[in-house]
């Protein structure tokens, strides 16, 4: 137990150090390419951090367990949304302008009813994850070139701008110590400790594994709110849950067919939750504790379920 315990701390403190140098590497990114940090936080963060659900994905996939894949994948975007906005949210007061974030929710949702229709024969094959890899080219150019959001309004004015290669040195610097760091606190850490509990592999898979890839996710929102960057943080997470289902999934399934025993009810709960918060948004013009409680009473009821249900 006092292992597990000990990797946890480190575990803790790689994603810490991880997430600032991602931070700081990409708002220097985003000041060199004059695009706003809500571009930057949709492509470039969200990437960087949702390397651990590929990296995971293409493990499983390859030891021949893909229906860990689908789990892995839904239980990390509503972790995402429950967890590593609405735990943040409880401390830093999210002010968002709803009409910037119309075009990447929209996104997310076409994402989910791609993949609805795509697994109504239980797998993805691979004319099927060449579809989600197109839509996701599409999204990633989409996003670069909607001058809505790409426009920084003079706020790169009087702002040191480091070179670009080191703002890309920090962003890949940053990204593999998140990882080091997501990996120490799942496999030899949180893990063991869970398992010494007794509960079986697919709430493990679930709830840990799918809460330990989120950490990135986790960390970078609380570094960027810290830090009063809103397009970071927000822009992370509606881009980690579209890079997931069109990138991840489809880049295991070109390597190895995915097959499931079917994960509706998880993907209609990551779709609750997506649409609550746009809900948030659009009302509140962002999120507040209260907003903020509900998204975290609603993934600790799902947690339990997934133990207990």
């Amino acid at each position: 137990m006092f292992s597990s315990l000990f990797f946890l701390i480190i575990g803790s403190l790689g994603l810490y150090f991880g997430s600032e140098w991602l931070i700081n590497g990409a708002k220097d990114l985003a000041k060199a390419l004059k695009v706003s940090d809500l571009v930057i936080g949709l492509t470039i963060v969200s990437i960087g951090t949702s390397f651990p659900e590929l990296v995971v994905g293409l493990i499983s996939a390859f030891q021949g367990y893909t229906d860990f894949v689908i789990g892995n994948v839904l239980g990390s975007n509503i972790a995402n949304i429950g967890l590593a906005i609405g735990l943040p949210a409880l401390i830093f007061k999210i002010e968002f302008d709803f009409k910037n974030a119309i075009a990447p929710f929209l996104y997310n949702l076409l994402a989910c009813a791609m993949l609805y229709f795509i697994l109504l024969d239980n797998e993805i094959v691979v004319y099927e994850a060449q579809a989600l890899l197109m839509v996701f080219l599409i999204y990633i150019i989409a996003s670069f070139m909607r001058p809505n959001i790409t426009s920084c309004d003079g706020e790169l004015e009087n702002k040191i701008i480091s070179p670009l290669h080191i703002s890309v040195l920090r962003i890949i610097t940053g990204s593999v110590i998140l990882y080091a760091g997501s990996e120490l606190f799942v496999s030899n850490g949180a893990v063991p400790l869970v398992e010494t509990f007794g509960f079986n592999e697919k709430s493990i898979g679930m709830t840990v594994v799918a809460i330990g890839t989120s950490l990135p996710e986790l960390f970078v929102t609380i570094m960027a709110l810290s830090k009063k960057e809103v397009g970071i943080s927000l822009g992370n997470i509606i881009g980690s849950n579209i890079f997931n289902i069109l990138f991840v999934l489809s880049t295991i399934a070109l390597v190895s067919p995915i097959e499931t025993s079917g994960a509706v009810f998880e993907l209609f709960l990551g779709v609750g939750f997506l649409l609550s918060l746009m809900i948030f948004i659009y009302f509140q013009r962002g999120l507040n504790k209260a907003s903020a409680s509900l998204l975290l009473i609603a993934y600790m009821i799902f947690i339990y379920i997934q133990f207990y249900g």
